[in-house]
């Protein structure tokens, strides 16, 4: 552990380490003919004519899309407005709430960590964060002890036993909906909050969408001394020039922040999340560092964030992880027993049809079983919001899409799929 000197001491050392440099990714405008990294163009314009059904026919107010391949940005795709309530064209720096994509971030940030020798990935979570010692788990309708203590490998792939409580099919959930861990003022409040609720599963024993990130990010901050946001800018952001990333939006971006809305199902219309805010303060999506959701971002930012991991952590001339924990991070860590069983009508729709789970990101085993045109071994995720992201090491392609929209009933991630891997002419597989 870190005190604070040594906390400060080793802030300056990472941001002598890891200057701001001019940007890899920074041309996301400046595109490469798809000719030469083996795409038509001719057949790539059916992403955009996607992206534009979703436009004309109302299903989204706008959206922002980035293609890569070969290191080499082939598509920029911006189309509608910033919202039903903002008729402003969305832009390529347009801000989103991203959700979940914060995981992955949060991920790699724990194993720049792990790199240094902070943790292995066997030991307890008790061990960083005391209050979750002696966790008891809901079983059969009584509370029980956890036969094992909850592992840092285990808040890295959702076998933590954590729960998100967003499926009422649990009096887990019944509890969290009570006093919900997410809606909390600072990590020390999310974590006394999580501390008194009982797990839905015992660690190890099942995969469940959970908090899992969130207490990660918590780790971090114990481990450093720092908090989450103080951590990610420098050993992430500053290196990646992911210069509109961040827990908060300051009050000279908010015009760029664009609106949220969700799908109303019984009216079938997409309608606006009144979310009032005031402008003159700097907007926040959780109220502390929440690293499973909190995160706001831009599609060329995060598109350098998976630059780095196609490049095996390597961004220009900094390392950030090593290729060969890249390469560990992306494999699917998950038991057979659990993957074998995610396929058909019954699959967890989190964890995706066919899909498994590497170290804070998902992983697609088999496109075959996942029943799209898509690769093995794709490196995946998006937010509960509608933004989306694969990394494809097979066919060296890189896809973020970023849209606001809750409860979509759309398959934007598998139309943009077939519209890419359609438009390859030249193939790795």
């Amino acid at each position: 552990m870190f005190n604070r000197t040594g906390c400060l001491t080793w802030l300056l050392m990472v941001a002598g380490l890891y200057p701001v440099q001019p940007l890899v990714f920074a041309d996301a405008l400046e595109l490469v003919i798809p000719e030469q990294v083996g795409i038509s163009s001719r057949r790539l314009a059916r992403v955009e004519q996607v992206a534009q059904r979703y436009v004309d026919e109302q299903r989204v107010p706008g959206i922002v899309t980035l293609i890569s391949r070969r290191g080499q940005p082939v598509q920029s795709s911006v189309l509608g407005q910033m919202g039903l309530d903002n008729d402003a064209p969305m832009q390529l720096d347009t801000l989103f709430r991203i959700f979940s994509m914060t995981k992955a971030i949060t991920a790699v940030g724990a194993l720049t960590l792990y790199e240094q020798g902070h943790f292995h990935l066997d030991d307890p979570v008790e061990k960083f964060i005391p209050e979750l010692k002696q966790l008891k788990v809901f079983e059969k309708g009584v509370l029980v002890e956890a036969r094992t203590a909850m592992t840092m490998h285990q808040l890295f792939t959702h076998m933590s036993g954590l729960s998100y409580g967003y499926r009422r099919d649990h009096p887990v959930a019944e509890l969290i909906q009570w006093d919900n861990p997410a809606v909390s003022a600072s990590s020390a409040e999310f974590i006394d909050k999580l501390a008194r609720l009982p797990l839905r599963n015992h660690p190890g024993e099942a995969w469940g969408y959970s908090f899992a990130s969130d207490v990660l990010g918590v780790v971090i901050e114990r481990i450093t001394g720092l908090s989450l946001a103080e951590f990610l800018s420098v050993a992430l952001f500053e290196p990646l020039g992911m210069i509109d990333t961040g827990f908060a939006v300051p009050p000279d971006k908010l015009h760029r922040l664009a609106s949220s809305h969700w799908w109303d199902e019984i009216n079938q219309v997409v309608k606006l999340v009144q979310e009032p805010y005031d402008r003159e303060q700097a907007y926040r999506v959780n109220g502390f560092d929440s690293g499973g959701s909190g995160l706001i971002s831009t599609a060329p930012d995060y598109s350098r964030f998976l630059e780095m991991l196609r490049n095996g952590g390597r961004y220009g001339d900094k390392q950030i992880l090593s290729p060969k924990l890249v390469s560990y991070m992306g494999q699917d860590h998950l038991p057979a027993s659990i993957t074998d069983a995610n396929v058909g009508p019954d699959h967890d729709r989190s964890l995706g049809l066919g899909g498994g789970h590497g170290l804070g990101i998902g992983v697609y085993i088999d496109p075959v079983r996942r029943g799209v045109l898509s690769s093995k071994g794709e490196l995946d995720w998006g937010g509960v919001a509608g933004t989306i992201f694969w990394l494809d090491p097979q066919e060296d392609v890189i896809v973020v899409s970023m849209i606001q929209l809750f409860a979509s009933p759309w398959r934007l991630r598998d139309d943009l799929s077939v519209a890419v891997y359609q438009a390859l002419t030249e193939i790795d597989e």
